[in-house]
């Protein structure tokens, strides 16, 4: 066989190795791996072909790229060999032969006379290898199905890599040696050395921050005193919080409240009084004040976040100016003791309710028993429920408005319409979490992937809040893409049940409302809240519907928040809500008007 066809069946042959690395990619990336032994098999050919690719690939500097391909072959015949492989063996082993073949890259670098182009994309492509093999072994908690998805993406940059380099090679006659591939390869080369070192430094600091204590205990205040025999809405301990908010005093507070059964525990929040000025008569009303999402693990408390959460209580300066007391519940199990419920409306209204009462004990006589709710987001669900509830859970109370904006109002539809997204999935992953613990009904199992339950686990224990967990949070809701959910959860039992029963609308509340929805909501859209609008007015709910142009989900609070504070405080001043609803016949018999649906007993 001459030269010239020694190198054209080299040629061929290398497009083979990197075609074949691309189809195995896709083969990790869209056939998650359930179980370490299911993947380990997938592992070895990966390492043999990645093996392969750098043998075919020899040239120059022979003794290192054999060394480099003699790893990977090395590691793939004991992967092969290996009986049942656990998970930590396959990442030691994967992240080992990573680092070992990033540090042969960049000796070959050093080594190297060609040029800069060439020389960048070489370290690139080792420090790829190693921040790799780094964040792997970095990374000792990692999952089958996330070491799959880290393999499929390297097999994924190499198939690449290889296929450029062969096609040059192959477009190349022999006497022309290298410098043809140099000029035509710069772009692909720099662009290629960019993508490999971007995934580097995402793989290390994924690692890094993943494996970080996401879940510090909130602390002594946060710790039920023991057995709870007092009312709801009792306080067990007050503290003040030092500098939280201009025009008023802020207090963490410890209350008694219920759970998901009706037992007595412990739950937390923030009350702020307003500061200065006359008491008036029959005292100051009260606003319970519910948040948005921030994750479902005890660390997650707003009330931890000191002056922090008063930044994130929107409309709280113009509430305390116009001598609101604001009572801000943390939720069952944010900072308390406990699972937390999230989105299920009863717990949430519990919870609500109980702190406008401590919020009632704290002002010592200062208070009214007038009170309204406003929330936004995951808050706008449980103002709502609070709304539906307060009549019965709460009858010394007078419920006096009720303020929604971009509330969580039909899950069915909020669930199907995100499923498959960023932010779908992470939401998505809370709620299947969370009420995997709080129903007996319920089990996680039977609805999501098996390969990603462990990425459940983690993510429950992560905030939604700004910082280096937010990245991580973030990466495995990408994660997640790649299988999450077995079947559609708003169409299977008990799962659709239990939506249903945690979807409010279904009962009036004897109080207006204002709905609020912005028109560029991606999260929520508006057509969503509109139908919720009608379903509400053909219940006989008074609600005044508005839009705000231009607002997305997590900025309608802020934008809007002006307009909920003077619209709460006119229902405060006995001003009539104008209502948006359009005006329905009124029954010619009125003796058996409708009236609203018997309540459960919790």
């Amino acid at each position: 066989m001459g030269a010239e066809q020694r190198r054209g069946w080299s040629s061929t042959a290398t497009m083979a190795a990197g075609s074949a690395l691309l189809l195995l990619a896709a083969v990790l990336l869209l056939r998650p791996a359930v179980s370490a032994p299911g993947l380990a098999p997938w592992a070895a050919a990966a390492f043999l072909l990645a093996g392969s690719s750098q043998l075919l690939l020899l040239r120059g500097v022979r003794s290192w790229r054999s060394l480099s391909g003699g790893v990977w072959l090395g590691i793939g015949l004991v992967l092969l060999l290996w009986p049942a492989p656990s998970t930590s063996v396959l990442t030691g082993l994967v992240g080992t032969g990573l680092l070992l073949v990033g540090v042969v890259d960049l000796v070959i670098v050093l080594r190297s006379r060609r040029d800069s182009a060439v020389r960048f994309a070489g370290a690139a492509g080792g420090i790829t290898h190693g921040g790799l093999g780094l964040g792997v072994l970095l990374w000792p908690s990692m999952s089958a199905f996330t070491l799959g998805v880290v393999l499929g993406a390297w097999l994924l940059l190499l198939g690449m890599q290889v296929l450029v380099t062969a096609r040059d090679r192959q477009r190349v006659p022999a006497d022309m040696g290298t410098a043809p591939i140099r000029r035509r390869s710069v772009a692909a080369r720099l662009a290629g050395g960019i993508s490999m070192l971007l995934v580097a430094a995402l793989a290390v600091a994924a690692a890094i921050v993943i494996e970080r204590d996401t879940t510090p205990d909130p602390g002594d205040f946060y710790t039920s005193p023991g057995e709870l025999d007092q009312a709801p809405g009792s306080l067990l301990r007050v503290e003040v919080i030092d500098d939280y908010v201009d025009g008023g005093t802020a207090y963490r507070v410890l209350y008694t409240s219920r759970d998901l059964l009706g037992a007595p525990v412990a739950k937390s929040g923030v009350v702020v009084l307003p500061e200065g000025g006359s008491v008036p008569d029959g005292g100051r009303p009260v606003l319970a004040h519910t948040h948005g999402t921030i994750g479902i693990d005890r660390s997650c408390a707003p009330s931890l976040l000191d002056a922090k959460h008063a930044e994130q209580l929107w409309g709280l300066e113009g509430f305390l100016a116009d001598d609101w007391i604001v009572a801000a519940p943390d939720y069952l199990g944010l900072g308390g003791e406990g699972d937390h419920p999230y989105l299920i409306g009863r717990v949430a209204a519990h919870g609500t309710l109980d702190i406008v009462r401590a919020a009632i004990e704290l002002a010592a006589g200062d208070a009214s028993p007038r009170f309204a709710v406003a929330g936004h987001s995951q808050g706008g669900h449980a103002a709502l429920f609070t709304g539906q509830r307060a009549a019965r859970d709460a009858p010394e109370l007078e419920l006096i408005a009720v303020a929604a904006l971009a509330p969580a109002s039909d899950l069915a539809a909020f669930i199907e319409t995100n499923d498959g997204t960023v932010l779908g999935n992470l939401l998505g992953a809370y709620a299947v979490s969370a009420w995997d613990r709080a129903f007996d009904d319920i089990d996680a199992a039977s609805i999501v992937h098996p390969a990603v339950l462990p990425i459940l686990d983690r993510v429950a224990t992560t905030c939604l809040a700004p910082g280096p967990e937010l990245m991580a949070l973030l990466l495995q809701a990408e994660l997640l893409k790649l299988g999450f959910l077995l079947s559609p959860i708003w169409d299977t039992e008990p799962w659709a049940s239990r939506i249903a029963d945690n979807t409010p609308g279904g009962q009036r509340f004897h109080a207006p409302l204002l709905l609020v929805q912005g028109t560029r909501d991606s999260l929520i859209r508006a057509d969503i809240q509109r139908a919720f609008n009608d379903r509400l007015c053909a219940n006989g709910q008074g609600v005044e519907y508005r839009e705000m142009d231009g607002a997305g989900h997590l900025d309608v609070s802020h934008q809007a928040g002006d307009t909920v504070v003077s619209w709460l405080t006119e229902r405060h001043a006995g001003v009539p809500a104008p209502g948006t609803c359009p005006a329905l016949p009124r029954p010619a018999d009125t003796r058996h008007a409708a009236t609203d649906p018997v309540p459960s007993p919790l």
